[in-house]
């Protein structure tokens, strides 16, 4: 195939290699990459160092998403070029746009760590070449060069240089623990978790400020609790702002086209880049094992720093976007667009109340958890609506340009909050049903495969699957009892019924066929992601709806979910075994974000926090107002006649946005990018 990278060969003379003869030379062709393992040792170089390759590699995705293929051989052949020969290796497997392989041919003395579809840049790969894989090889120690280029591709993938500090990752790797990363399932250990940690603790005593400035830590003087206060503010008005931020984009794309918005665009990529890395420091932060005072510290230090660059990154947007909205001058067109599209709100209201109360009819009160109060809540951002937009027509009247602007910026947020709550029950009501006929499938595939474990036990062949029948027995019969009954919760018990029929798989592993088990495998992961992505998007809109109320626990699970869900569906053809880890991963972290989040709205208190009655430019009481305060809509500067508080606006700690996003899908395809990196030792 034609190569899609820049070709970085950098050729480095060695005095005393012994030439091979060519009669000699062992002809490897492309490989095939192991999907499970990802480690293909032709060459017979790893030994026992393998299971500890393996491990950083999971690690690497369970930590950043990132796929790493580590591939020994004799000699590149059949390609002689490296990155050609890699690419061979690429196109046959199918890679995804987060898949890496780094491959080395042993007799020649060569290797390469193309970085396909990644966002690595040439820099973080030649930084992980010379830094983590060069001298290891040079040493003849091929297991440590991959242990240690799957660390210091973590480090790039999280925003960092690439390179590992001297004396990280040399010497023997140790293995700290053989339990299963989060959902178990894949086998994954739980691979340098002191390292990672001391690491961290050495890097507590650096600024936080840009790499390389000598300066000292101005959070130095903070305890961990007013850390973790400051952390958690800033996370919350970062994601406001960037869900603030979407929506003011959304539409000024509508008005004035794609081109026109292309640096807010990336501004906004920008901040979301750095809102997935904290939420993930968060999530260690939140897990179930110990951090020291010095690794809180650095983890707290980084979310608020990238927070603050988040932040920054729509802040320096700000002024350019304004002048191009220009809504002190353009408000009465913006008004007319806004009254347009509340008018097309209201008339779907009638037949969004009735989607529910048919949902309501067939499904359990449980299923609708998430929308049971959209109706409410849509009808009370309608009124905001025509609050905030019959207070622009006042300011604009009066001549306060500045708080006219600001009162079209709320009625749009507010429109936008209305529809979303509105198409939430649609979705809701389409995910149901899908669910409910897929769990007719799910019954009859289980029951079918019970069935033939029955047979066997019968035959007294494999008496040992006696305990799993009788468990997959029990469960299937009590959801039967269940649907005969009435109404259900279908994602639910589908979940329910897909467990059972996993752990009656768990059982037949080694009697079915390779080919059976895969099949197998690959059912149950769609049936897992459908449900995972079901829960996302209703969490989705559940927090966007209500960011005034939600905290950073429910946007941390969220942000994790995510990002499990997205690497599963990026392996779901290659290994669906490691894929379905990952999305029942995704389901789980999704389903307590929904609980964390309708927790926090039920104990809300920010109507009186947020000056709830005190009057101000939309009134007093009444209009919306609430509504809109629990939306995030409105800060405290807002409700008492104060400016518009940067991009977005500022929040406090008790307000949160959830930037959304297309839940489901996913590219399979993507391999190529601009470079590989390659190099002799």
């Amino acid at each position: 195939m034609r190569s899609k990278f820049k070709r970085v060969l950098a050729v480095i003379g060695l005095t005393g290699l012994l030439a091979v003869p060519a009669g000699m030379a062992w002809a490897e062709p492309p490989v095939t990459l192991d999907p499970a393992t990802k480690i293909v040792d032709s060459a017979g170089v790893l030994g026992g160092d393998k299971p500890e390759v393996e491990a950083a590699i999971k690690k690497l995705g369970t930590d950043h998403a990132t796929v790493l293929h580590v591939v020994t051989v004799k000699r590149f052949e059949d390609p002689a070029d490296r990155e050609a020969w890699t690419d061979a290796v690429a196109e046959k497997a199918g890679l995804g746009p987060n898949a890496l392989i780094l491959a080395v041919a042993t007799d020649s003395r060569q290797y390469i760590l193309n970085k396909g579809g990644t966002k690595l840049t040439d820099e973080q790969i030649e930084n992980i070449k010379s830094t983590a894989i060069g001298p290891q090889l040079s040493n003849g120690d091929y297991a440590q060069a991959a242990i240690n280029a799957a660390e210091a591709v973590g480090n790039a993938a999280g925003g960092g240089s690439g390179k590992l500090s001297s004396g990280d990752g040399a010497g023997t790797a140790v293995l700290v623990g053989t339990g299963v990363v989060a959902a178990g399932g894949a086998g994954a250990y739980l691979y340098y978790r002191n390292k990672r940690k001391k690491a961290a603790g050495q890097a507590s005593s650096a600024s936080y400020g840009p790499q390389g400035d000598a300066q000292v830590d101005p959070l130095a003087s903070l305890s961990i609790e007013e850390l973790r206060r400051k952390s958690g503010s800033l996370l919350i008005e970062a994601d406001d702002a960037i869900k603030s931020s979407e929506q003011e984009l959304m539409f000024a794309q509508a008005q004035y086209g794609d081109s026109a918005v292309g640096n807010f665009t990336k501004a906004l990529d920008e901040a979301k880049a750095h809102m997935s890395e904290s939420f993930k420091l968060q999530q260690q932060l939140d897990d179930h094992i110990p951090d020291t005072e010095e690794q809180q510290r650095t983890w707290l230090g980084e979310i608020i720093r990238r927070s603050e660059a988040a932040l920054a990154s729509l802040q320096e947007q700000k002024a350019d976007f304004d002048a191009l909205r220009e809504l002190e001058k353009n408000a009465p067109q913006a008004l007319a667009r806004v009254n347009a599209g509340a008018r097309e709100a209201d008339a779907k209201i009638a037949s969004a109340e009735q989607t529910l109360t048919t949902l309501r009819s067939k499904y359990a009160e449980s299923a609708l958890t998430q929308v049971s109060d959209n109706i409410l809540q849509a009808k009370e951002r309608l009124a905001f609506v025509q609050n905030a937009t019959a207070t622009a027509q006042q300011k604009l009247a009066e001549g306060e340009g500045s708080l006219a602007a600001v009162a079209v910026r709320a009625a749009e947020e507010s429109l936008h909050q209305t529809n979303v709550l509105l198409d939430a029950i649609t979705k809701v009501s389409a995910n149901l049903d899908e669910a409910r006929n897929r769990l007719e499938a799910a019954v009859v595939d289980t029951s079918q495969d019970l069935a033939q474990a029955r047979a066997m036990i019968q035959s007294g062949s494999h008496a040992e699957l006696a305990g799993p029948v009788a468990g997959v027995e029990s469960a299937l019969a009590q959801v039967k009892a269940e649907i005969q009954d009435g109404k259900i919760d279908p994602i639910a018990t589908l979940q329910r019924v897909e467990t059972a029929h996993q752990s009656l798989d768990q059982a037949l592993t080694g009697i079915r066929d390779q080919q059976e088990q895969s099949r197998r495998a690959q059912a149950s992961l769609q049936q897992t992601i459908m449900a995972a992505q079901a829960q996302i998007s209703a969490t989705s809109d559940y927090i966007t709806a209500r960011r005034g109320g939600v905290g950073t626990e429910a946007r941390t699970r969220l942000a994790e979910s995510q990002r499990n869900l997205d690497y599963a569906l990026s392996i779901s053809r290659t290994d669906p075994v490691t894929a379905l880890t990952y999305a029942q991963q995704a389901h789980a972290l999704a389903a307590q974000a929904a609980q964390l989040a309708q927790a926090d709205v039920d104990h809300f208190d920010g109507y009186a926090g947020q000056g709830y009655g005190r009057g101000g430019m939309f009134g007093g009481g009444g209009g919306g107002l609430g509504g809109a305060i629990l939306g995030g809509i409105l800060i405290n500067s807002i409700l008492n006649g104060g400016g518009h508080a940067g991009w977005g606006g500022g929040h406090s700690d008790d307000g949160g946005g959830w930037g959304g996003g297309d839940f489901g899908g996913g590219d399979f395809g993507g391999w190529g990018g601009d470079s590989g990196g390659g190099g002799d030792f």
